[in-house]
């Protein structure tokens, strides 16, 4: 087991807590640990909970008109599950919780997936940054007209044939080289004193509540 697997455990064990079960003040405590590992980036943390909260926001409005209490109980452990996620993930990139799914026995399939889906993803985001400066550098200024829209339309479509295209491409790159489903990786990064000590707090938690709902 590595520092990406051992995050994934405490990800996937802290929001199942939150999500299933009553809400305590206890929850708080992994979250707040996480933060404190992550306090030089916490400014940058909020910022993204911040703009995450725009998609969250009608969701709560939604239910608002229903029942005002599920409202702001599904806004509290939305975000903290948000947080804590941002939080345990932030200074890793997606190749790392690919190495975690990997050390955690995944099947081959799965963690092959996952790796050639942020392959793909990464270079069509360098397209599109490639794509946003060359209109730049043409003076192209985003408004209402149709020349716009239509501007907007070549561009995602274009996206969308070069995904296929890139696609196919790994495909057949990987095949000739004898690809057999599986990636193997060459380093992983060793558990750190506040992961394992967030994986305790956890499990700490997990047991006081699953004790609790059958006593």
């Amino acid at each position: 087991m590595n520092k990406q697997s051992l995050n994934l455990i405490n990800a996937f064990l802290y929001s199942l807590i939150v999500a299933f079960f009553s809400f305590e003040y206890i929850f708080l405590i992994p979250l707040f640990m996480v933060l404190i590992s992550e306090k030089e980036s916490i400014f940058k943390i909020f910022r993204k909970l911040f703009f995450l909260n725009f998609f969250i926001l009608f969701l709560v409005i939604f239910v608002y008109f229903q029942n005002q209490k599920e409202a702001l109980d599904l806004f509290v452990r939305v975000n903290m599950i948000l947080l804590f996620n941002i939080s345990i993930f932030y200074k890793s990139k997606g190749y790392d919780i690919v190495r975690g799914l990997d050390s955690l026995n995944f099947s081959p399939k799965i963690v092959s997936i996952f790796y050639f889906t942020l392959s793909l993803i990464d270079y069509l985001m360098m397209d599109l940054k490639k794509t946003k400066d060359s209109l730049k550098a043409r003076g192209f200024v985003s408004n209402t007209s149709m020349f716009t829209y239509q501007t907007y339309g070549n561009i995602f479509a274009m996206i969308f044939i070069k995904a296929i295209k890139k696609s196919e491409d790994m495909r057949c790159s990987m095949s000739a080289r004898g690809f057999e489903n599986r990636i193997y990786f060459l380093n992983s990064s060793k558990i750190g004193f506040s992961e394992k000590l967030i994986f305790i707090f956890v499990i700490i938690i997990l047991l006081k509540v699953v004790y609790e709902l059958f006593a």
